[in-house]
This record gives structure tokens, sequence and C-alpha cells, in this order.
């Protein structure tokens, strides 16, 4: 009797190790199922797109990595070995290894650095700020599906450090144990699948009994001690609210104004011209001897049509778009002053005769009526239709407006812009023949037409460089970052027009956000760079500037005036042309 009473003992005892061991399987199995398909996931896309070189992990490493390690070996090891190859490929073999069970607590314990390393990633990039992505988490797939901010992959990652913890903790077996399937001599059948698949339906069931359970007793809980729930609340939107501000809010920055009063005075009409003559349009330009608004009224011969076009703003150089005009016409044209005035004689110009040629966009025009809210304008050779798409170059998405009349003046009208935001846009018109024209990318900002904010900023060389002493001379900025694989590829094509160009009508300065010293020194000197590169340790400038994404350029006249931003170019040869042509025309 005793003895089958033992016997019975011992057989409980045995079925409660198995439950506890198969439950302890499971939780196992179940985190490294979302920690394997996590990884497989962001590795594969970081292969895939190998030319998305996630610069805020580069720079997290090389700001904690210590200046003795710093040399053009290592930064080259970083950016073309080290982020772009070994981590995804690391990732990538231990999601493998996580999903079919090989070392499953080995291959958690690998995975905790690499977790920890992402975590830092992440909150460097919050306590920095100016990062709305995280460091290109699952590569190309983000083009796809989206990316997250800075804050939700902290959390993601949080996430994915506990349930690598409670493998190293719940997985059976010894340190390097692999699962039962894969064990010597065990075979997976379908019907062993099934059954399994079964069984785990079941464990997840009870699992949401078990939650709901526990949320009724927390709620029972919190009603027994509401001074504790309502804290324990108030503190989750605290770091609710603290994670959007670090993610989402950017400071303020200083506006310029323009207060420029109009002369009373009749102003001296000199220099007459017409140009960029078209079937449809032509451009006249004058000057007068001080800032005055003026007119152009033209007319053809027998008086049938007269159209005025009047500028906005006083100046002393002069130039307008007379549009709507018929092909192989002589039209008759005299400046007015702003009370409409005869300031000059009549003159005279012919529109090209009608002929077979290309859809052409001409004279594109953008002006801020408030900080969020912009009027876009551009003309074509002849009717066509109207689409600008324009965006944020932080964000992936882009917005369109269009509209199918066929015009050869266009206008729209941006609403609900980011204040003071650098916007980029693209232009497109088609005929009536299905002829298309597209234009180059162009930024837009109220900035343009402003004066330049002055700034005195740390050169790499020792010295110290203001923006004011250049007056008198066009000056180009180019606001980068070394561990920006576009910004080391633009300032490439600056270095090669550095010393094309006179240096008495142009300065080139290389703007460095943040960043240590030593490091950006060792970068310059393995590059040979020698254009000049000053220092914005703090992203002061930048943030004067409105500069959120990199590169960002900003071109400068001689009176101190930003003429534009972000030009679009490929080659050091373009470039030298868009300074060549600002360059001639003043």
């Amino acid at each position: 009797m005793a003895k089958r009473t033992a016997k019975k003992a011992n057989t409980a005892s045995g079925n409660i190790l198995k439950s506890k061991e198969k439950t302890r399987n499971i939780i196992s199995l179940a985190a490294s199922i979302l920690i394997g398909i996590t990884f497989l996931i962001s590795g594969t896309g970081k292969i895939i797109g190998v030319e998305e070189t996630p610069a805020q992990v580069v720079d997290f490493i090389s700001n904690f990595l210590p200046s003795i390690f710093i040399t053009p070996a290592t930064i080259y090891f970083l950016f073309y070995i080290f982020v772009p190859h070994i981590m995804p490929w690391a990732e990538v073999i231990l999601g493998a290894c996580l999903l079919i069970g090989f070392l499953p607590r080995l291959m958690a314990v690998l995975c905790l650095p690499l977790l920890l390393a992402f975590m830092g990633t992440n909150m460097w990039s919050i306590i920095q700020g100016g990062y709305t992505t995280c460091a290109s988490c699952f590569g190309i797939w983000e083009k796809y599906f989206g990316s997250l901010t800075p804050v939700q992959s902290l959390v993601y990652d949080l996430v994915l450090l506990a349930f690598a913890i409670v493998i190293i903790i719940f997985q059976p077996g010894g340190f390097l144990s692999s699962r039962k399937w894969l064990a010597k001599g065990k075979k997976l059948d379908a019907a062993m699948l099934k059954s399994k698949i079964r069984v785990f339906g079941r464990q997840l069931r009870n699992l949401g009994i078990k939650t709901v359970a526990y949320l009724k007793m927390a709620g029972r809980k919190a009603k027994e001690h509401p001074l504790i729930a309502i804290s324990t609340g108030i503190c989750l939107l605290i770091l609710i609210a603290a994670g959007i501000t670090a993610a989402f809010i950017s400071p303020a920055v200083p506006k310029n104004s323009d207060t420029t009063e109009v002369p009373l005075e009749v102003a001296v009409v000199s220099d007459i011209s017409v140009s960029e003559l078209s079937e449809t349009s032509a451009a006249i330009s004058w000057l007068t001897d001080k800032p005055t608004v003026s007119s152009i009224e033209a007319y053809s011969e027998d008086r049938t049509f007269i159209i005025t076009v009047t500028a906005k703003k006083p100046v002393t150089t002069h130039r307008l778009l007379v549009a709507g005009l018929t092909s192989g016409t002589t039209y008759y044209f005299r400046i007015l002053s702003e009370d409409k005035q005869a300031l000059s004689q009549e003159h005279s110009f012919s529109t090209l005769a009608e002929v077979i040629s290309p859809l052409m966009i001409s004279d594109i025009k953008v002006s801020y009526t408030t900080d969020t809210d912009a009027i876009i304008t551009w003309v074509t050779n002849r009717p066509a239709t109207s689409e600008v798409q324009y965006w944020n170059p932080l964000y992936i998405d882009r917005d369109t407006v269009s509209s199918d009349e066929l015009t050869t003046t266009h206008t729209f009208n941006l609403t609900s812009l980011e204040a003071n935001a650098i916007y980029h846009c693209q232009i497109k018109s088609k005929d009536a023949a299905g002829d298309q024209a597209i234009s180059s990318r162009l930024a837009m900002s109220p900035l343009i037409g402003k004066q330049a904010p002055d700034f005195t900023l740390n050169s790499l060389d020792g010295g110290t460089v203001t923006l004011s002493t250049y007056r008198g001379k066009w000056v180009m900025l180019d606001f980068w970052i070394w561990t920006c694989s576009a910004c080391r590829e633009k300032l490439s094509l600056v270095q090669e027009i550095y010393n094309r160009i006179p240096k008495e009508e142009l300065a080139i300065l290389a703007i460095h956000n943040k960043g240590r010293e030593s490091i950006i020194r060792t970068y310059v000197k393995g590059e040979n760079l020698t254009v000049p590169v000053v220092l914005d340790p703090e992203a002061i400038v930048g943030a004067l500037y409105n500069v959120h994404a990199l590169p960002t350029f900003f071109i400068i006249d001689d009176d101190g005036i930003i003429q534009l931003i972000d030009p679009e170019f490929s080659s050091a040869e373009e470039l030298e042309g868009i300074i060549t042509t600002l360059l001639g025309a003043n």
C-alpha cells in the first residue's frame, strides 16, 4: 500500500515538472519568435538597402569612442564595413537561429549587446534632438511601411530586451541546448506539428483568461488605493508627453522683419531691355535711381488688348514677365509709376511666331503670405495643366495640388505648411497634345529674399568666422555632418569647385552640425579637404536658418540676402554652372 502511494506521488510530481517545463518552453518559444522575426526584417531591410547608412548609429559610436581610436581606418571601418554589413548580417543570423531554435539561450545572450546598442542610439537621438525617425531601424522596408520615431523605437527595444531575458531565464535545458526538433534523432511530422499548434492555442486562450483576471484585480486594487493609482497615471502621462515633446517639438526660430518704405519721389528709369521672348510671353527689365514700385502697361497696336503687370515691392532693379500674349504679334509697352504716371517712352517687342517646340516651364516664383501659407506661380509657353508636388524633406509623404485647366499662367495657394520649415517642390504641366514639362526640384522658405542671420563660429583651423565680414561677395553655406552619406557626397563636389571659382567673388563655408571636433578633424584630414570647415557644436546656427535636414545649402548674395536654398545638382559641373549663373546675373 505504501509503495503504491509513493509511486502515485512520484508520478504526480513528474507530471507537475513536465507541465512546468512545457509552460517554460512555450514562453521561451513565443519570445524567440518575436525577436527572430524582428531581427530578420530589420537585418534584411538594411542588407537590401545597403546605401541607406543609418547616420545616427555612426554618430552615436563616434561620439562615445575614445579619440585615440578615431583614425581614417576606423572611420572607413564604421562607414563601409561595420554599420552597413556586419550589424545587419548579425541581426539576420541571430534572428534565424532564434526562429529555428538553434541554441536559443546563447543567441538571446548575444542579442543583449546589440539591443543595448540600439537603445543607446535611440536615447542619444532623443537627447540630441533633430532626429524625427529612428536610425534606419528596418532599412529599405521603411519606404513601404513607414518608420518609427526614436521614442517608439526605444520602447520597442525595451520590449525586445525583456523578451531576450525571458528566453535566458525560461528556456528549458542547458545553456548550449537547442529545441527538441533539432535534437539528434528527433523528427518533426505533420501530426506532431498540428498537436503542438493546438496545445499552443489552448495556452494562448489560458493566457488571455489570466490577463483579464489580472486586469480586474488591478482595477480592484486601484479602487482600494486611489491615490497610488492616480499618481501612477500622472507619471505615465508625463512620460508620454515628454516623449512626444522630444520627438516632435523643435525650438522657435526668430523671424526677420521687412520694413521698407516706399519713396514718394518720381524715379528715373534707365536700361530698358526685353528678354526671354517666347510665343506667349516676354520679360522686361529696367533700372530706377531709387527704390520704386513700378508697373508695365503692354498693349497691341490697335489697343484692343491691354495688360498691366505690377511689382509688389519697391526695388531699383526691376524685372516683370508679361504673359498671355499672342504669337507672332507686335506689342507696345511703357513703364508706369505706382500712381500710374508714365516713367518711360513707348517701346515695342514682337513675340515669336508659333512653332512646334517642347513645352517649357519658366519664371517660377514662390511668395509667402504668412509663416504657413505660400503662393507659387509659373509660366508655360503654351496652355497646359498645373500640378505642384511639395514635401518636407524630413518626411516620406508628399502633398500634391493640381488643376486640369489649360492655361499659360499658373498659380496655386499652398496652405497649412509647417511654420518656418524648408520645403522642396516640383512642378509639372501637360499641354493638350500630351507633351509634359517637369521642373527641377527647388526649395521654398520664408527666408528666401531676406537678410541672412549673422553668426560667429570657430573654424577647424583654430580661427573664428563671422558671416557679416564677407559682405561684398557671395557666400555659399553648406550645413553638413560627417556621419551623413549624402553630406559627404555633396561636400566632395563642393571641394571640386572650391579651387575653380575666384575667392574674391564667392566664399564657401562648410558648417558642421554638432559632433566632436577631434573626429571631424580626423575625417577632414583623411579626405584631404581644403574647404573651410566651421563648427556648430550646439546646432544654434542650424536652428537660426531652420535647418532640420542635412545637407542643406544656402547661397547668399553680396548684400547679405538669401537668394537660393538647396539648388539641385548631381555633379561639380552642375553646381559650378548654378553659381556662375548667379554671379553673372549680379
